[in-house]
């Protein structure tokens, strides 16, 4: 008893003593204190998730394709980008260049070869120029060259594979002439998901296929035949959302298109063909837009010169004057339904180019010059006269064709 007494005490002590040294503590905690629990409380309260707006499905897609008219290489067209041993003909496209970049898919038509291997650079009658007016192209921005035309085998074959060689080595594609009997007679491009064929084909090639064999005909070339183009229409058709054809065709400088031409235009439609881009003439022939069974089709007979030396100058003559020296880009605007598929031309435009010839020295130089307006800053640049035969030539040349819509 006398033992647990003491151990009493000495707990009442202890625990007097407990109270008086946490005295001030007790005081301190019946103050309200804020600290980060507070916050954390508060943080701990579900906070809503926006729901994300869902981006629509968009219920088509467009695509944009440009073509421009026959790059011909006169003597004086040639020497025009030669200096000190380099040819160079970049120049020449400085001012349609943003046209064509802005294009999702250009093509331009080129009369001729072009060889490394043979350096004899010719203009009329057999062409042959340097490669740098291969890599002009490139600079400008083309997507695909045209060269299924009467100078195609102004080399022979040999010329024929090493221009082929020379275009595919700046990344552009060739229609028109073909490398071997299994390359296919079309191109097929994919365009923001429209696919597009291209088919290319000439009346001749100046005599210079009969120097060929039936089976290098068909291997090499792709020359106009009814029959044939309407099989490989109808054999590209399913493949694609739309045919393009390329056609080398009508009457040098002849302004508007022969029975035949529109004959074959019709057959060629028929056939399953959107767009026809007509070349050959050195002068612009008319553009048609046409409505069958509801659909738009469109065709160009004829896109004149786009680069060459027939300047009419101050002695104009019927092969040289103010029409050989216009031509145009056309710029196609397609529009694919995503959910029926179908494939529509929605937009065509025309913009009126010229070839602009100077002199550097004693040197010819060109520049060819898109006139897209009668107000456009273009004249701002030009003399008097220069701006006078802008004028004239889009008035003329804008009377021929037919915008759509």
């Amino acid at each position: 008893m006398k033992k647990t007494a003491q151990y009493l005490c000495l707990f009442i002590i202890i625990c007097l003593s407990g109270c008086g040294l946490n005295s001030d503590t007790a005081v301190m905690e019946t103050v309200p204190v804020v600290t980060g629990t507070v916050s954390t409380t508060a943080s701990s309260t579900p906070i809503p998730t926006p729901t994300p707006t869902k981006v629509p499905e968009p219920s088509s897609v467009k695509a944009s394709i440009l073509a421009a008219g026959d790059v011909v290489m006169h003597d004086k067209v040639i020497k025009s980008g030669y200096n000190d041993g380099v040819y160079n003909y970049n120049y020449i496209f400085d001012r349609i260049k943003p046209y064509v970049e802005q294009a999702d898919f250009s093509i331009i038509s080129f009369e001729g070869a072009s060889m490394e291997t043979d350096k004899n650079y010719t203009g009329y009658p057999l062409f042959n120029a340097p490669p740098a007016i291969i890599s002009a192209f490139a600079y400008a921005g083309f997507d695909m060259v045209n060269n299924g035309n009467n100078h195609c085998l102004d080399r022979g074959l040999k010329g024929l594979l090493e221009t082929r060689s020379i275009i595919k080595g700046e990344n552009m594609q060739v229609i028109g002439t073909f490398g071997d009997a299994s390359e296919p007679r079309h191109k097929i491009q994919d365009l923001n998901g429209i696919k597009v064929g291209f088919l290319a084909y000439t009346y001749g090639c100046n005599m210079n296929e009969n120097r060929l064999t039936e089976e290098e005909h068909n291997t090499y070339l792709s020359l106009i035949d009814r029959d044939k183009i309407k099989k490989e229409i109808e054999v590209l058709s399913p493949l694609v959302d739309l045919v393009v054809v390329l056609m080398h065709w009508g009457v040098e400088y002849r302004t508007e298109p022969t029975t035949d031409q529109k004959e074959l235009a019709e057959m060629i439609f028929k056939s399953g063909a959107d767009i026809i881009i007509g070349s050959h003439p050195h002068v612009i022939e008319p553009s048609e837009i046409i409505e069958t069974d509801g659909e738009i089709k469109y065709v160009m007979y004829s896109m004149g010169n786009f680069l060459s030396n027939q300047i009419g100058g101050s002695k104009p003559n019927a092969k040289n004057n103010e029409l050989t020296q216009e031509s145009l880009m056309v710029t196609i605007e397609v529009e694919k339904d995503l959910e029926t598929g179908k494939t529509r031309i929605i937009s065509v435009k025309h913009i009126p180019t010229w070839v602009h010839r100077y002199t550097e020295g004693d040197i010819y130089k060109y520049s060819i010059i898109p006139i897209p307006s009668l107000d456009d800053e273009i004249f701002n640049d030009a003399d008097e006269n220069l701006a006078a035969d802008l004028r004239k030539s889009y008035i003329r040349t804008m009377e021929k064709m037919h915008d759509y819509p």
